[in-house]
Protein backbone atom coordinates (compact mmCIF):
# COMPACT_ATOMS: atom_id res chain seq x y z
CA UNK A 1 0.00 0.00 0.00
CA UNK A 2 2.87 2.82 0.85
CA UNK A 3 4.64 1.76 -2.57
CA UNK A 4 1.43 2.33 -4.21
CA UNK A 5 1.21 6.02 -2.71
CA UNK A 6 4.81 6.55 -3.16
CA UNK A 7 4.26 5.36 -7.10
CA UNK A 8 1.37 8.06 -7.14
CA UNK A 9 3.32 11.05 -5.55
CA UNK A 10 5.72 10.06 -7.81
CA UNK A 11 3.60 10.06 -10.71
CA UNK A 12 2.21 13.31 -10.03
CA UNK A 13 5.51 15.35 -9.60
CA UNK A 14 6.77 14.02 -12.58
CA UNK A 15 3.50 15.04 -14.20
CA UNK A 16 3.14 18.45 -12.57
CA UNK A 17 7.30 19.52 -12.98
CA UNK A 18 7.00 18.09 -17.04
CA UNK A 19 3.53 20.57 -17.50
CA UNK A 20 5.48 23.55 -16.02
CA UNK A 21 8.60 22.82 -17.82
CA UNK A 22 6.12 22.93 -21.31
CA UNK A 23 4.34 25.62 -20.34
CA UNK A 24 7.77 27.72 -19.73
CA UNK A 25 8.41 26.73 -23.46
CA UNK A 26 5.95 28.25 -24.60
CA UNK A 27 6.98 31.69 -22.05
CA UNK A 28 10.09 31.62 -23.61
CA UNK A 29 9.14 31.65 -27.12
CA UNK A 30 6.78 34.83 -26.55
CA UNK A 31 9.99 36.31 -24.72
CA UNK A 32 12.06 35.56 -27.89
CA UNK A 33 9.16 37.22 -30.59
CA UNK A 34 9.80 40.45 -28.30
CA UNK A 35 13.37 40.43 -30.27
CA UNK A 36 14.56 41.17 -33.79
CA UNK A 37 14.83 37.53 -35.50
CA UNK A 38 18.32 36.03 -34.67
CA UNK A 39 19.31 38.58 -32.49
CA UNK A 40 21.37 37.15 -29.38
CA UNK A 41 18.38 37.74 -27.19
CA UNK A 42 16.47 36.16 -29.54
CA UNK A 43 18.49 33.32 -29.69
CA UNK A 44 18.78 33.23 -26.05
CA UNK A 45 15.16 32.25 -25.34
CA UNK A 46 14.64 29.95 -28.16
CA UNK A 47 17.11 27.71 -27.05
CA UNK A 48 16.09 28.01 -23.51
CA UNK A 49 12.55 27.59 -25.10
CA UNK A 50 13.74 24.47 -27.36
CA UNK A 51 15.37 23.08 -23.67
CA UNK A 52 12.23 22.94 -22.24
CA UNK A 53 10.94 20.83 -24.87
CA UNK A 54 13.62 18.45 -24.66
CA UNK A 55 13.46 18.00 -21.07
CA UNK A 56 9.69 17.77 -21.42
CA UNK A 57 10.10 14.87 -23.93
CA UNK A 58 12.05 12.78 -21.87
CA UNK A 59 9.87 13.14 -18.80
CA UNK A 60 7.18 12.12 -21.02
CA UNK A 61 8.81 9.03 -22.22
CA UNK A 62 9.23 8.48 -18.28
CA UNK A 63 5.75 9.13 -17.39
CA UNK A 64 4.39 6.74 -20.12
CA UNK A 65 6.47 3.68 -18.57
CA UNK A 66 4.38 4.77 -15.41
CA UNK A 67 0.87 5.63 -16.74
CA UNK A 68 -1.21 5.27 -19.40
CA UNK A 69 -1.02 7.63 -22.86
CA UNK A 70 -4.80 8.33 -22.15
CA UNK A 71 -4.34 9.49 -18.55
CA UNK A 72 -0.82 11.35 -19.48
CA UNK A 73 -2.78 13.06 -22.68
CA UNK A 74 -5.49 14.48 -20.47
CA UNK A 75 -3.72 16.11 -17.91
CA UNK A 76 -2.07 17.94 -20.50
CA UNK A 77 -4.80 20.47 -21.04
CA UNK A 78 -3.64 22.24 -17.72
CA UNK A 79 -1.02 23.58 -20.06
CA UNK A 80 -3.40 25.63 -21.13
CA UNK A 81 -4.49 27.02 -17.78
CA UNK A 82 -0.73 27.87 -16.83
CA UNK A 83 -0.15 29.19 -20.22
CA UNK A 84 -3.12 31.67 -19.30
CA UNK A 85 -1.56 31.78 -15.64
CA UNK A 86 1.84 33.27 -17.06
CA UNK A 87 0.28 35.24 -19.78
CA UNK A 88 -1.45 37.05 -16.81
CA UNK A 89 1.52 37.49 -14.57
CA UNK A 90 4.41 37.97 -16.65
CA UNK A 91 3.12 39.51 -19.83
CA UNK A 92 -0.21 41.78 -18.21
CA UNK A 93 -2.63 39.75 -20.74
CA UNK A 94 -6.52 40.01 -19.79
CA UNK A 95 -8.22 37.07 -18.93
CA UNK A 96 -11.50 36.68 -21.04
CA UNK A 97 -14.75 35.16 -20.03
CA UNK A 98 -14.05 32.82 -22.59
CA UNK A 99 -10.79 31.90 -20.90
CA UNK A 100 -13.02 31.09 -17.42
CA UNK A 101 -15.62 29.38 -19.40
CA UNK A 102 -12.46 26.83 -21.15
CA UNK A 103 -10.24 26.45 -18.07
CA UNK A 104 -13.96 25.59 -16.24
CA UNK A 105 -14.37 22.55 -18.90
CA UNK A 106 -10.81 21.60 -18.51
CA UNK A 107 -10.83 20.77 -14.93
CA UNK A 108 -14.10 19.86 -15.22
CA UNK A 109 -13.22 17.06 -17.81
CA UNK A 110 -9.83 15.71 -15.65
CA UNK A 111 -11.86 15.93 -12.88
CA UNK A 112 -14.53 13.31 -14.15
CA UNK A 113 -11.21 11.48 -15.92
CA UNK A 114 -10.22 10.90 -12.42
CA UNK A 115 -13.21 9.93 -10.71
CA UNK A 116 -13.50 7.04 -13.84
CA UNK A 117 -9.27 5.92 -12.92
CA UNK A 118 -11.01 5.03 -8.72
Amino acid sequence: MEQKKNNRAKIFVLLSLSLVIQSLSSVFIKYAGRFETFSREFIFFYILALGCLGAFAIMCQLLLELVPLTTAYLRKGILYILILIWSVFLFEEQVTLNNIIGSIIIIAGISIHGMDEH
